[in-house]
């Protein structure tokens, strides 16, 4: 990729997201970054995002700057009679042909996809043909993956099709990044692995907190794919019969009300605490030791090299981009697969050696120092050529 000269002319970026079911969170870190950087050196952009997305501060910024922001809601699936009959009744554009409407208006020199999932252009495949009968160029970002999904051969054959067609696709993961090429069973050349913007700072470092009690933390949107309820369970398993130990769990979401109830169910309660959203690491890690990351499915999560960065060690299942910063017996405990008796052997071995968890925290956040590369958003903004 060869970066644009200082006089070079302005061009018109499309920023895409299809994150249109989910608040704003850590899959809009990567193109909001670029959109930022965009404007600030006189780009026109054209912003496709959720209601909810269009009214964050970040967004708004862009837009009285100049950004035109266009909303759009999550895609009906196609499935089903009464769908069919909504479809029917209502003669208006489908809310997935509002995006190639959208671009065909602007006639952006490229456009950036933020996928929340990698097979979302599923859902917007009139953009797509615009793009293919058009011939313009288009990058994606690919923030998630499902370890194992079900791909019908039609719709394997078009993603397929989709990655491969464009400049670039930037996963955030380098296990994401593997798995799409064995779902598609496709080489995808055009394939990199892209990091996160963290919100870390050096300030957030916090000194080693006192134990007993040792504290575990657990930062996250509240949902099932995150493992959380796993992470109960292994505790039941693991520390139920031991003293002086709790779990923090950081962060909102639907599966709250389960977690609380499998907590009482697992007698856990006592050692548990539900802290809410806290946006300052430092208020998180001053009285934590280890991050605990039990993800199902994931792309990165960004409270990993956050942890590390801390000075702190962490626990994770081998899913998203764990294994693209954790040194497993070094600065962190590494679980292969997310299920039951793997995580809660892990947990096991974690809570063994609990005394060398400050020594692991320091080599945490010098192996994280060290693997860190803030400014590569700035990849999804640059004149993108592919080999021929």
């Amino acid at each position: 990729m060869a970066r644009l000269a200082a006089n070079s002319p302005a061009v018109r970026i499309a920023f895409a997201s299809t994150t249109l079911h989910f608040p704003w969170g850590g899959a809009d870190t990567l193109w909001t970054h670029a959109a930022e950087a965009a404007q600030a050196r006189g780009d026109a952009l054209l912003i496709s995002v959720s209601p909810a997305a269009a009214q964050h501060p970040r967004v708004a910024a862009l837009a009285a700057a100049g950004a035109i922001v266009e909303t759009r809601r999550q895609p009906e699936a196609d499935v089903g009679l009464a769908a069919r009959l909504r479809r029917k009744l209502s003669p208006g554009r489908r809310p997935a042909d509002l995006l190639a409407a959208s671009l065909g208006r602007f006639r952006p020199d490229w456009v950036v996809f933020n996928f929340g999932g990698t097979y979302d252009f599923l859902q917007e495949r009139p953009a797509f043909a615009w793009l293919k009968a058009s011939g313009t160029p288009y990058r994606i970002i690919a923030n998630w993956q499902e370890e194992h999904p079900r791909l019908e051969e039609g719709d394997r054959l078009a993603a397929a099709e989709a990655l491969g067609g464009a400049e670039a696709v930037f996963f955030v993961s380098t296990r994401n990044r593997e798995i799409t090429r064995r779902h598609l069973l496709a080489a995808l050349p055009n394939a990199h692995v892209i990091h996160n913007p963290l919100r870390w700072r050096p300030a957030d470092v916090s000194p080693w907190p006192a134990a007993p009690p040792w504290s575990i933390a657990t930062v996250s949107r509240l949902d099932h794919g995150k493992g959380i309820h796993l992470l109960l369970h292994a505790a039941a398993q693991v520390l139920g019969g031991e003293p002086d130990w709790r779990i923090e769990i950081f962060g909102r979401g639907p599966g709250e009300a389960y977690l609380r109830e499998t907590a009482r169910h697992l007698g856990l309660a006592e050692h548990l605490n539900f802290r809410g959203y806290v946006p300052e690491l430092r208020e998180i890690w001053r009285e934590n030791h280890l991050l605990a990351s039990p993800a199902i499915d994931d792309g990165v999560p960004m409270t990993i090299p956050e942890a590390m960065l801390c000075q702190r060690p962490v626990l994770a299942t081998a899913v998203g981009g764990a294994e693209d910063w954790l040194v497993p017996g070094e600065s962190g405990f590494l679980c292969p697969a997310p299920t039951l008796p793997l995580l809660a052997a892990s947990l096991r071995a974690a809570w063994a050696v609990r005394s060398r968890w400050q020594a692991m925290g320091q080599a945490a956040s010098a192996q994280a120092a060290l693997t860190y590369r803030p400014d590569e958003y700035r990849r999804l903004i640059e004149p993108c050529r592919r080999a021929p």
